[in-house]
């Protein structure tokens, strides 16, 4: 180091809040240090140039106190640079630069006054990056393990992405949409090919629920040069648990002309092999692209999947922790098989488990590590993941006590601390009203397929397969959502039972009867959902307003609302004969009704689909 430069960082302090003494730079420690697999810097684009943003994007694994970001531009000058902090575990800041100076930049992470970690980052005058696969003959090549550093990032990049306040209800359509956002994607055009701005050759990212985690994981796993592997798997049964053969690696030959074309292909080749069974085997089963883990905040980290025992597959977008006055929420993310990638809040009434006496599959999981070693790619064991510093949350507590207690130790994780029951209430409420309105979306999605098609009836599948198929009732038909939101209202309807059932969950006054207190937690149910309204939009184009305690009220109904040859109105239960349903211009044939009636309808009436 110069003795300019040491001089000039002998001079620098770290920022202060007004009234505050500032924080001095440890010079000698900002001289020599670097990063490390517990506090790492990554920047953003790969090869950052002048004429560009650069990103530093900065993982911890413990929670560090009065953090700020210092750069070291290339002529000596010191400043404190604003930096974005993120979640935790991990923890995670977002700095930024428009347009940095070429030359040679150091940026360090400085908590409680004592540098953190340092990078060196080169700024080159121009972008640069070769789109030619050359001597790569696979479909990407490893550069780079998975480890803390990474799998933070990954954690880290997941919840930026999709990253809303807590009450905003927002989608992507597809997911290519979220991608394309430089502003959410902190990756975006990380490999300077163009790859998220619509260049040649560059991969469509529109998942159903099943492909959604597989491609986030591959994609960033292809940006940042990580080993990633799939497995073809056969599907399960409600008496078989699914089971996966040999995996597929970002090691195979390279199908395509450039490297954008080599990942699109391959991304084809993951949504072409991988379904809703890929995601459900055994707990302890190796031979699986997943592991479980424990029930905790490091476990249940952005990225960590959850899947329900019918196929669907949800993944945790960012925690809001509990606070003196609201309930925590566990945000996760979706894709629909219409393309949305919507926001779902965890609960018992969208985040289904299997029964006491189903097969163990379903419930939440991280992808297996994969290591690139010289003989090629290998997986983790379990006992490996268990042992490693890396990990360390293989676990298969979570079916440890049925499915009561799985949501109850669920419950515990996200709210540690017992709840007054209305702020309860109120969260268990608001899960119901999200689940309502995205509804709204996927119906008015349907109607828009009928009105592309005129005097086309779409076909229903026969038997289970109306929950899984594929073509347009995939996309438009809403049963598995049904379900999920007849469970929901039936969840709902059982919390003052709950209050009565758990007391010690919540904050009661001093000598205050649980009865009691579930009796009035009645009465603030109604009052509440009367309170809360969604509007669609009827046949004629005129929209039509229910309370939150209308569609409650309708469940019987709803359990044969599904189809999307009927009218919308018969899709929302608006009963026979009423001005709501006057509207209505058509009904599915009598056929689908009848078998909906008579063959499917105990299905939604028992709250239990039948398992394929």
């Amino acid at each position: 180091m110069s003795l300019f430069l040491a001089t000039t960082l002998l001079l620098t302090q770290i920022g202060a809040a007004p009234g505050e003494a500032p924080v001095p730079v440890d010079v000698a420690g900002l001289a020599a240090c670097e990063d490390s697999l517990d506090v790492a810097i990554f920047n953003a684009p790969r090869r950052p140039a002048a004429t560009e943003r650069l990103r530093l994007l900065i993982t911890s694994e413990r929670e560090l106190s009065d953090a700020r970001l210092v750069a070291v531009a290339p002529d000596g000058v010191t400043r404190d640079l604003p930096a974005e902090a993120r979640g935790g575990p991990p923890w995670g800041w977002i700095g930024e630069i428009d347009r940095p100076a070429t030359g040679r930049w150091r940026f360090a992470l400085v908590a409680d006054g004592a540098v953190a970690a340092c990078q060196d980052v080169l700024v080159r005058p121009r972008p640069s990056g070769s789109n030619a696969l050359g001597d790569e003959r696979e479909a990407w090549r490893s550069r780079i393990k998975w480890e803390r550093d990474t799998e933070n990032l990954y954690a880290l990049w997941i919840e930026r992405l999709f990253d809303a306040p807590v009450d905003e209800d927002i989608s992507w359509n597809p997911l290519s949409q979220a991608l394309s956002d430089p502003e959410r994607n902190t990756l975006y055009n990380y490999m300077g090919l163009g790859e998220d701005s619509g260049a040649e050759g560059a991969p469509r990212m529109d998942p159903d629920c099943a492909d959604f985690p597989y491609f986030l994981r591959s994609y960033f796993a292809w940006k940042l040069g990580l080993p990633f592997a799939f497995r073809p798997c056969r599907r399960g049964n409600a008496k078989r648990a699914p089971t996966c053969g040999e995996p597929l690696t970002n090691d195979m030959p390279a199908e395509g002309e450039t490297r954008l074309t080599a990942y699109a292909r391959f991304a084809r080749k993951v949504a072409a092999t991988v379904h809703s069974s890929s995601l459900r085997s055994l707990p302890e089963d190796e031979r699986s692209d997943f592991y479980p883990v424990s029930l905790d905040r490091r476990a249940l980290r952005p990225g960590t999947i959850y899947t329900d025992p019918y196929g669907h597959t949800m993944m945790v977008g960012r925690w809001f922790p509990q606070t003196a006055g609201r309930a925590g929420v566990l945000m996760a993310i979706d894709a629909q098989p219409d393309g949305v990638i919507g926001r779902r809040v965890f609960w018992r009434g969208s985040f289904m488990f299997p029964a006491d006496d189903a097969i163990a599959g379903a419930g939440w999981k991280r992808f297996r590590p994969v290591r690139r070693e010289r003989d090629g790619t290998r997986e983790l064991t379990n006992a490996e993941i268990a042992a490693s510093i890396d990990y360390g949350d293989f676990s298969v507590v979570q079916w440890s006590k049925g499915k009561d207690g799985f949501y109850e130790m669920m419950d515990e994780v996200i709210n540690p601390r017992p709840m007054p029951p209305e702020e309860a209430l109120i969260a268990v409420v608001d899960a119901l009203d999200q689940q309502v309105r995205r509804r709204v979306e996927s119906i008015d999605n349907g109607e828009q397929w009928k009105r592309d098609n005129p005097g086309k009836t779409m076909v229903m599948p026969k038997g289970p397969d109306i929950f899984i198929t594929a073509g347009p009732w995939e996309d438009y038909s809403t049963p598995s959502r049904d379900m999920r939101i007849l469970i929901a209202i039936d969840t709902v309807l059982a919390f003052p039972a709950r209050v009565k059932a758990r007391p010690e969950r919540f904050v009661l006054a001093p000598g205050e009867d649980p009865a009691a207190v579930a009796t009035r937690m009645e009465a603030r149910l109604r009052e509440e959902t009367r309170r809360r309204t969604i509007a669609y939009t009827r046949s004629d184009g005129s929209a039509w307003t229910l309370t939150l305690a209308d569609v409650m009220a309708r469940a019987h109904d709803i359990e044969v609302a599904y189809n999307p040859n009927d009218c919308a109105e018969v899709r929302w239960a608006a009963p026979e004969g009423s001005d709501e349903r006057s509207t209505c211009t058509r009904r599915a044939p009598e056929a689908q009704r009848a078998l909906m009636e008579s063959t499917f309808r105990p299905w939604f009436r028992d709250r239990a689909r039948p398992i394929h």
